[in-house]
């Protein structure tokens, strides 16, 4: 009796209802697939984890009808069938949403481009995931250790080459450049699409001010020009190469400015009663009154947060 019981369980059709729109299938189809989310739900501990509206039906949140339908594909008959202008980037939120794989074999539509992009966003996730932990933590924990708060990185080919000369050494800007060679990173940065989703995984990692692109860089001396009076003019051979750029401070938005005008005003304040031979400041003043001023600053900010 109890196995007859199970059987007509499992045979029993049951009511999804996604938005406005009512699907009726028999749990046997759903429970073929117990790794996926609704291959759980309503597989032996269906109690647990489902209840059911007044009406005995079962409400799925998250999708719309015309994605779930095409999501049902895969109980059926093992394929989600996508029609040429559909939305690509919502199937694959679905899939991962219903822990159902997303690839070529599960997947079918004539629009290859939609597909091989959203496969590519996936992969490109993953493969920046080993880049980071690999090759670029290690970069960024040098810069910390010198007390930098954000590193800017340039990724470089396995055969670059830099030699630059330290009497006349390019003209780079004021960042520290820290540089990777690794022609598998170089690569994958060439594409924007890559860039974008390195720099999602580097915003869901904490970290801000976050800027990927291709710039010039500058390898080695191309050749030397002495001009007037002596005067050495270096100019170098510049490569273009993928960067990251990224910070990890955590108060940036607070100014540590100090008016020191206003306390050459204190000063002067102070001494008015004198002649100006006999106005005389005093350094060891100068420095409290710049202590005090920091202070007053911090107990403003103090007030602001709270």
């Amino acid at each position: 009796k109890q196995w007859y019981q199970r059987r007509v369980a499992i045979t029993a059709g049951i009511v999804l209802l996604v938005d406005t729109v009512r699907f009726m299938l028999c749990r046997k189809t759903l429970l073929g697939h117990p790794e996926t989310m609704l291959g759980g739900m309503f597989g032996e501990n269906m109690s647990r984890f489902t209840q059911e509206n007044k009406a005995g039906e079962y409400c799925i949140d998250s999708v719309t009808p015309d994605i779930f339908r095409a999501i049902l594909g895969y109980y059926t008959e093992g394929k989600i069938r996508v029609p040429y202008d559909g939305k690509m980037y919502e199937v694959k939120e679905a899939c991962d949403f219903f822990l159902i794989p997303f690839n070529t074999a599960t997947v079918k539509s004539d629009n290859l481009s939609s597909l091989m992009h959203e496969i590519s966003n996936d992969g490109a996730k993953k493969k920046f995931e080993v880049f980071l932990q690999k090759d670029i933590v290690p970069e960024m924990a040098l810069c910390a250790m010198k007390g930098e708060r954000e590193c800017h990185i340039v990724c470089l080919k396995d055969e670059d080459s830099v030699e630059w000369d330290p009497e006349y050494p390019p003209a780079v800007g004021e960042e520290q450049w820290s540089m990777i060679k690794n022609s598998d990173i170089n690569r994958f940065l060439k594409y924007i699409e890559n860039r974008e989703i390195a720099k999602v995984v580097l915003q869901e990692k904490g970290l801000k001010k976050i800027r990927l692109g291709i710039e010039g860089f500058p390898t080695h001396k191309e050749k030397v020009k002495v001009k007037q009076r002596g005067k050495i003019q270096v100019t170098y051979f510049y490569v273009q190469r993928p960067f990251i750029v990224m910070s990890w401070e955590k108060e940036e938005h607070r100014s540590r400015h100090v008016d020191f005008a206003n306390v050459s005003t204190c000063q002067s304040a102070q001494t008015s009663g004198s002649s100006a031979d006999d106005q005389v400041i005093n350094p060891s003043m100068l420095q409290l009154n710049a202590v005090d001023e920091i202070e007053q600053i911090q107990r403003i900010e103090v007030d602001e947060q709270q």
